[in-house]
Order: structure tokens, then sequence, then C-alpha cells
């Protein structure tokens, strides 16, 4: 008589215990589903302040004058996947552009590279990588004909996870 009662004890520990497991994976699941698919856990959302520094080359996609390149501004990265630039440009030692802004989309991969495009920019305009858990980013223009590093990056504003 023993025997019946225990192997429904064990049959109902294995369950419980079943349903323990269950219940923690999908909460986990269901936790990590919740969270942006863009950040992937970088840190990524917010807006950052940047300077770039780089070269201008003769007959580059974007019809600059030649010659060396600076630029300072900020870069919002939203939790929509969209993302905007505002700028200042100088093109030895000329200023190109006292105030540019340009809106587009831009990805985050689970390595935390990112890559963005900005219409009427040709193609996508820069690549790049959250670093510092996402405190700073590290980028590069790939428009052709431009070369700019994006080496001085640091987070101004962090855009909350409700949003």
């Amino acid at each position: 008589m023993r025997t019946p009662i225990l192997k429904r004890l064990a049959v109902t520990v294995v369950l419980i215990a079943a349903i323990i497991t269950i219940s923690a994976v999908r909460s986990g699941s269901i936790r990590a589903a919740a969270f942006s698919a863009q950040d992937h856990n970088c840190g990524a959302m917010g807006s950052y302040g940047y300077t770039g520094f780089g070269t201008i080359f003769e007959g580059n996609a974007l019809g600059l004058p030649p010659g060396t390149a600076s630029t300072n501004g900020t870069i919002t990265f939203s939790r929509n996947g969209q993302v905007t630039v505002v700028e200042a440009e100088m093109v030895d030692g000329v200023l190109i552009s006292p105030s540019s802004t340009f809106g587009g989309t831009f990805t985050v991969n689970p390595d935390c590279t990112f890559t963005a495009t900005l219409p009427p920019l040709p193609g996508t305009a820069f690549v790049g990588v959250f670093v510092d858990n996402g405190n700073q980013i590290r980028a590069m223009d790939t428009i052709p004909g431009v070369q700019t590093n994006y080496v001085s990056t640091v987070r101004v504003h962090t855009v909350e996870n409700s949003q």
C-alpha cells in the first residue's frame, strides 16, 4: 500500500518541479522579448556627444571639396530604431555647415556593433560599436570618398527602458 502513495508523491514532485522550471524559463523569455530588440543589452539608447576627424577625398559621394575634415555634434539612438544626427562640419578650416540635421534608421547587432542609414546620404552612412556598457561609441563613415573616425564620444542622455 505504501508503494502507490510513494509513486504518486514522486510523480507530484516531478510535475511541480517541471511547472516551476517551465514558469522560470517562460518568464525569462518574456522579459527578454519585452526588452528592445534594438538594444541587445548594449546600453545603446540615448544621446551621445561626439568629435570626428578625417579626410574628404577628391570625387567623394557628397560633392564636398577635398581636404581635412572635422565635425562635432550629437547622435541620438531611439528605441524605435530611429537615429538623429545634429552636427557642424569643417573641411580644411572652412565651416561647411554650422548645423546640419540628419534623420534615419539604425540596427544594433548582438555583439553591440551597429549600422546607420541617413538619407539622403548614400547607402550605410556609418558603422560603429557601443563600448563601456553603452557609455561611449566608436564609429566611422562608410560614405565613398569620406573617411571620418569618431574617436571621442560620450553619452549625454539615456533613454529609459520604459520608453
